[in-house]
C-alpha cells in the first residue's frame, strides 16, 4: 500500500503545533456538466503516545540531564485523488519531524524511525510500513527538523470511500518509549 517516500531538505523546527490542513478532494469532471462531484479523503492521524519520542544514553538514567534527543512528528499537510473509476485514491501527506538535542547529545545527528499505517473503519491495520528519518541539528543549535513526503496508494472497497480509511503516523517506539510516554502524557 506504501508506494513511495523521499527525503525533503532540513528546514528549521518551528515553534507550537502545525495544524492538519484539510485533504483537497479528487474531482470526478464530467466536461459535458457543470456540477463535480467531491470525493473524500483518507482520515490522517497521529497515534496517540506516538507523536512524541525520547531517545535517552545507554544506562539506568532516565531523567533529563540523560536525554540525547526528543521528536515530535506532525502531519503538515496533504491531498488526494481518486484514481482508477475511484476504486483507488492517492493520498499526498507532507510531515514534519522536529528534533531537540539534549544534555546528553554526542552527536549533531539522530536517526528517527517512524511508521505510516493505513487502517480501515474497523481500526484494523490494512498495511504498515517503517521509515528511518536522519535529522541532523546544524552546530551551534538545539533544534533541527525534517520534512517529509509520503505518498500512499490505497484501494478503495467497492461501496466505500477514501473517508471509510484512516492514515496512522507515529514514531516506532521501543516498549520502554512507549511506557515513557504514557506516563509522562498524564
Amino acid at each position: 500500500m506504501i508506494r513511495k517516500f523521499k527525503h525533503l531538505k532540513s528546514i528549521s523546527l518551528l515553534a507550537g503545533v502545525f495544524v492538519l490542513s484539510a485533504c483537497a478532494g479528487g474531482l470526478d469532471t464530467d466536461l459535458f456538466s457543470s456540477s463535480k462531484r467531491v470525493l473524500p479523503c483518507p482520515n490522517v492521524a497521529v497515534l496517540p503516545n506516538a507523536g512524541n519520542i525520547t531517545i535517552f544514553r545507554s544506562g539506568p538514567g532516565r531523567d533529563l540531564v540523560d536525554v540525547e534527543f526528543e521528536g515530535v512528528i506532525v502531519p503538515t499537510s496533504g491531498e488526494c485523488v481518486y484514481e482508477n473509476d475511484d476504486s483507488e485514491v492517492l493520498a499526498e501527506l507532507i510531515l514534519r519531524i522536529g528534533a531537540i538535542k539534549g544534555p546528553a547529545a554526542t552527536s549533531q545527528k539522530q536517526v528517527f524511525p517512524f511508521f505510516v499505517a493505513i487502517a480501515d473503519n474497523n481500526k484494523k491495520v490494512l498495511g504498515k510500513k517503517i521509515f528511518e528519518s536522519l535529522i541532523e541539528v546544524p552546530q551551534g543549535k538545539r533544534r533541527g527538523a525534517v520534512q517529509e513526503e509520503i505518498i500512499q496508494i490505497i484501494p478503495i472497497a467497492s461501496g466505500r470511500s477514501g473517508a471509510d480509511y484512516t492514515i496512522v503516523m507515529g514514531f516506532q517506539l521501543t516498549n520502554e518509549q512507549l511506557e515513557y510516554n504514557r506516563k509522562t502524557a498524564n
